[in-house]
């Protein structure tokens, strides 16, 4: 165990630490956090293009409708899911491709076909544990995107029903108000209205109530 006098020494040094300062030695201390690209928190690597990505994610947070933060949160959580999948693929791919420049690729096939084939079963058997590796990453990326998704779903699902109670409260206080001739100000019965069309469409729709005849006195 390291001694309270070693512990402080390393603190020491530590803050006296600048850091690398060759450019190499700076860029490899660049990518210590990308390490293990495919599940660390950072979305976009080195290698990849940022306009591509903001697209990208911006078209799948879009298709998924989000109106509050908590919602925006889980549809941005789906898209870098997404993309992160997207680029286990990308690897897989790569790995099989450069499977032909290696020795494993070094051989002569009847077909090309045949060739890519024999190829991609020799790569697999050569790099299996970095193949189920990536297999094991995609999943937990999958699983990962399910549960946002049903987050959001689950949220949008309550939201929506708040709105309607709302909105449904709304409509009877206002028709309640109308039948006793009080002012029907929206912002005194406290609700905030979705849509005021929404309300003047249900309310054009009830019947207005017809006032009974009054029986005539005996003369």
């Amino acid at each position: 165990m390291t001694s309270p006098a070693q512990y402080a020494a390393n603190r020491l040094n530590a803050v006296k630490s600048i850091g690398p300062s060759t450019p190499k030695g700076k860029v490899r201390s660049s990518l210590n956090a990308l390490r293990h690209g495919l599940t660390a928190r950072v979305v976009i690597l080195p290698s990849e293009d940022m306009a591509a990505y903001e697209a990208f994610s911006k078209e799948i947070v879009d298709s998924l409708g989000p109106q509050t933060p908590n919602e925006r949160q889980l549809a941005q959580t789906v898209a870098d899911n997404q993309w992160r999948i997207n680029r286990i693929r990308s690897i897989e791919d790569g790995m099989l491709a450069n499977a032909h420049f290696e020795d494993i690729g070094d051989f002569d096939a009847e077909h090309p076909d045949i060739h890519s084939a024999l190829t991609a079963s020799r790569a697999f058997q050569a790099h299996s544990k970095d193949f189920v590796n990536l297999s094991l990453y995609e999943q937990r990326l999958h699983r990962s995107r399910r549960e946002a998704l049903r987050d959001l779903k689950e949220f949008q699902a309550e939201r929506r029903e708040r709105h309607k109670t709302q909105r449904d409260d709304a409509v009877r206080l206002r028709n309640t108000d109308k039948m006793k001739g009080l002012p029907n100000d929206a912002a005194q019965i406290g609700f905030v209205y979705a849509s005021h069309r929404h309300d003047r469409l249900h309310l054009s729709k009830t019947p207005p109530r017809v006032s009974e005849p009054r029986p005539k006195e005996a003369e």
